[in-house]
């Protein structure tokens, strides 16, 4: 008797058991389910944050860039002679060297523009005005050489700039992306009706 009723027992806790286990499946089954149907539903909105956060990263730059592409309202000789104080030294010097009607015309250049604390640091002397005075000082074919090494061919946005080794310059001479680099550049794409300004915090020697 005793036998019967612990077998009886055992089948109704195995009983209980697999019940209980089919029970626990079916939760975790519907939990799972759940899980997925979440997912599914914030995956959407997940990307889209990160893809608006990507555009607000990287459009600026782009942006930029993109803008320089299409020429500007003024020629780059208007940008170089306005008289906002950042190209005092490098204005003299283009009028010096005969270069205006160069860099006024419609072919399109890139030029990179040295500051006049360039010119100051370079010419070793302490102000603007004795800057423009040593400039103003040179031969005039020795200054047409340093002012036509600055200038390059083409409309060359900064991506393009940053792409290539190097560059052939207007005097003949090929001045290398490191060079450049070196010479540490100050802005960018600064878009001319002519072409493009790149602004460098030194002067390049040929």
């Amino acid at each position: 008797m005793f036998r019967g009723q612990y077998g009886a027992f055992e089948r109704k806790k195995r009983n209980n058991n697999n019940a209980r286990q089919k029970q626990y499946m079916k939760a975790k089954t519907i939990l799972t389910v759940a899980a997925l149907i979440t997912a599914v539903t914030l995956t959407p909105n997940v990307f889209a944050g990160t893809q608006t956060a990507a555009k607000k990263t990287i459009a600026p730059g782009k942006s930029l860039a993109a803008k320089a592409a299409k020429p500007g309202n003024s020629t780059i000789v208007s940008i170089v002679l306005a008289d906002d104080g950042e190209f005092d030294v490098l204005q003299a010097a283009v009028i010096k060297a005969g270069l205006v009607d160069v860099l006024n015309g419609k072919g399109q250049y890139t030029v990179f523009a040295p500051t006049d604390a360039a010119f100051i640091q370079t010419l070793d002397v302490a102000d603007e005005a004795e800057a423009i005075a040593a400039v103003n000082s040179l031969p005039e074919e020795a200054l047409i050489d340093i002012l036509l090494y600055h200038v390059t061919e083409g409309r060359r946005i900064s991506t393009s700039v940053l792409a290539a080794p190097g560059y052939r310059m207007l005097n003949g001479d090929y001045l290398s992306r490191e060079t450049l680099a070196a010479s540490g550049i100050v802005s960018t794409d600064i878009s001319a009706s002519n072409g493009i300004i790149h602004v460098i915090n030194s002067v390049l020697l040929p």
